[in-house]
């Protein structure tokens, strides 16, 4: 006698909202206050990249400039992180939930065609000098 196969209880997730939270820029949680730790992955050179990982109790701050080419600024410890690039207002949304997981830099996947995507174009990375 053959199996019959039983379908889902649940509708799977649509794929534009899992493409919203993920892509070559790097991911999103669903959850709120789901991650402990953003990290933050660049290439330094073609054969080298670099990964920073910062605990979220150690982000003190950031702020988002938006129009044009959007520049966001994360305070970490005793570093200043910014990010620029396009949909930063929706990685400012993740941080305030404390769901974004990881931000990758150019390079590191294809780039996004959509006008309305996230798209990181740099990650800069220098120490605060108090």
């Amino acid at each position: 006698m053959p199996l019959k196969l039983k379908k889902s209880q649940t509708p799977s997730e649509p794929s534009s909202v899992k493409d919203e939270l993920s892509g070559p820029w790097g991911r999103i949680n669903p959850e709120p206050q789901s991650v402990v730790v953003l990290r933050l992955c660049k290439k330094t050179s073609l054969s080298t990249e670099e990964t920073h990982s910062y605990p979220y109790r150690a982000l003190s701050c950031w702020r988002w400039r938006g129009g044009g080419e959007e520049e966001l600024k994360i305070e970490a410890s005793s570093d200043l992180i910014t990010v620029k690039g396009r949909g930063m207002d929706r990685l400012v949304e993740a941080l305030d939930r404390g769901s974004l997981v990881v931000l990758y830099g150019p390079k590191f996947g294809s780039p996004t065609d959509t006008l309305d995507s996230i798209s990181v174009t740099s990650i800069e990375i220098t120490r605060n000098e108090d």
